[in-house]
């Protein structure tokens, strides 16, 4: 597995219809930010199955979408199922029964439904309410088959310091609607790719459309941002002789 990966974006969003058998506020499944948790409300037994549907729409129509990756990030479930409906019942595409970390990336083989369903009984601690911070279902679009050259990620924050009478200084920061501080920038720089790596690149950029990028997939997996490719196509030959190969430098800057 190479570094980076690229996604869809994530089908689990505002414009969906969530139900849930035991509440809890659903915005937070897609907020990203992943400290924020949806919870269940009146199901901390590990007796109590919680189902927790989404169907998938955008601007008010139904969707189709064809998802082979799901990401549960900050999640206390030991034992989930995730279903998908085939017009005419659902059917498992994933279970665990013994989940024990607190950020799952999950694949799967690859499926077109208008809904699913994530059904929970088990938490990791006994009895407890069900948690999950963010929730990601979308679809691989590049695994680019080379590791980054060079990674750069920094941060972006909108604030405003103001000067005091006494001389001290007052920082106003003003929060990402995701409640958080600060939003998500890198650099990411190829070097030695094929004409074909270099040609798979330049398709998603063309897009023009924001995409999930998951920079470090095995040492980071949770660390996952929807980002513009920010910077203009960036490419170039590595040598005199071409057959080296291309370096290509990404700018991404989350939504």
């Amino acid at each position: 597995m190479s570094e980076p990966r690229i996604f869809t974006k994530n089908y689990v969003m505002s414009d969906d219809i969530f139900v849930s058998t035991h509440g809890g506020t659903t915005a937070y499944l897609y907020d990203r930010n992943a400290t924020t948790q949806w919870m269940s409300t009146g199901a901390n037994s590990d007796a109590t199955l919680v189902d927790l549907e989404i169907s998938f729409y955008e601007n008010g129509v139904a969707q189709t979408r064809t998802i082979d990756t799901m990401f549960l990030l900050n999640h206390n479930l030991k034992e989930w199922t995730l279903y998908q409906w085939n017009g005419s019942s659902y059917v498992s595409v994933a279970t665990n029964n013994a989940d024990s970390g607190a950020n799952r990336v999950q694949s799967l083989s690859s499926f077109s439904t208008t809904k699913i369903k994530l059904s929970m009984l088990k938490t990791q601690t006994v009895n407890q309410e069900k948690a999950v911070g963010e929730l990601i279902l979308g679809a691989l679009s590049l695994d680019i088959g080379a590791d980054m050259a060079s990674y750069d990620p920094k941060w972006r924050e909108k604030s405003r310091e103001l000067v005091l009478g006494d001389g001290s200084i007052h920082k106003v920061v003003t929060r990402a609607v995701s409640g958080r501080n600060n939003r998500y920038e890198a650099r990411a720089r190829f070097q030695y790719l094929t004409q074909a790596q270099r040609d798979n690149l330049k398709a998603i950029k063309e897009t023009g459309l924001p995409f999930i990028w998951q920079p470090e997939s095995v040492s980071l997996p949770q660390e996952v941002y929807y980002v513009h490719w920010a910077s203009a196509w960036d490419d170039k030959y590595m040598a005199s002789y071409k057959g080296a190969g291309y370096e290509v430098t990404v700018d991404v800057k989350e939504v």
